[in-house]
């Protein structure tokens, strides 16, 4: 169409058009569609809009800046973190636990985080959280919709964060980590990376925030039983503590 404009602008009497243009255009765009016959295609998926390209970055800077006044952390291991998907998991005895982790991180855009759905049921904080990669997910259930979240997260080339022991545990306290972990990353054929955040700390005191080896571990077959998979959970939190000695 420009071209056309142009050519009458230019007074050649030529009024002929670049068939090829719309041919370019076409393969560029792809299909159209009416987006009054196709609403749903105009939604954007929680998590992959303007907060998450765009917010994410100042809250990130805002906590690197912050944060450091209450505790005094020491970051190690973050070039050990893959380039592609995987499934981190930390220990979990605090509520800062994930911020934490996000700042070890330091990553352009969040890592899809498992959060326990009673943290949703407020509208405003809710949907903050969802714009941030959170999902909700039934810890006391088998949850359906946060499984094939995650699994959809992974099989896109992303990175999952889940607390295993599922809920904070006090210092000297015995958890009882779930396997649903385990079970993602055996699904979705990516490897889990430990992350240590100091256990039982304390306002204004220094801690550590590590990472350890992302590894894959030695599945029997590929539909591992519930024994196998409490086993390999166990040795996954092995390797999680191991990195506060």
């Amino acid at each position: 169409m420009n071209q056309g404009t142009g050519n009458r602008e230019q007074g050649t009497g030529d009024r002929r058009t670049d068939s090829s243009a719309p041919l370019r255009s076409a393969q560029n765009d792809g299909p159209r569609s009416d987006p009054a016959k196709h609403p749903e295609k105009q939604k954007t998926e929680p998590g992959r809009g303007f907060g998450a390209k765009y917010i994410y970055p100042i809250l990130w800077w805002i906590l690197r800046i912050f944060l450091p006044l209450y505790h005094w952390p020491t970051f190690i291991g973050r070039e050990k973190l893959p380039e592609g998907p995987c499934v981190i998991c930390g220990n979990h005895s605090g509520f800062a636990d994930p911020l934490w982790v996000f700042l070890l991180m330091k990553t352009r855009f969040p890592p899809w985080t498992m959060a326990r759905k009673s943290l949703f049921e407020k509208p405003v904080f809710g949907r903050f959280l969802l714009s941030m990669r959170a999902f909700p997910v039934d810890r006391d259930n088998v949850d359906l919709a946060a499984v094939k979240k995650s699994l959809s997260v992974l099989k896109n080339g992303e990175k999952l964060l889940i607390f295993p022991e599922g809920t904070r545990v006090k210092k000297g306290k015995k958890s009882e980590p779930k396997s649903g972990a385990v079970l993602l990353a055996q699904r979705a054929g990516v490897p889990l990376v430990p992350v240590y955040v100091t256990h039982g700390r304390k306002p204004f005191q220094p801690i550590k925030v590590v990472m350890g080896e992302a590894y894959t571990p030695n599945y029997s077959s590929r539909r591992p039983d519930a024994a196998e998979l409490e086993t390999l959970t166990a040795e996954l939190m092995e390797k999680v503590y191991a990195l506060g000695k």
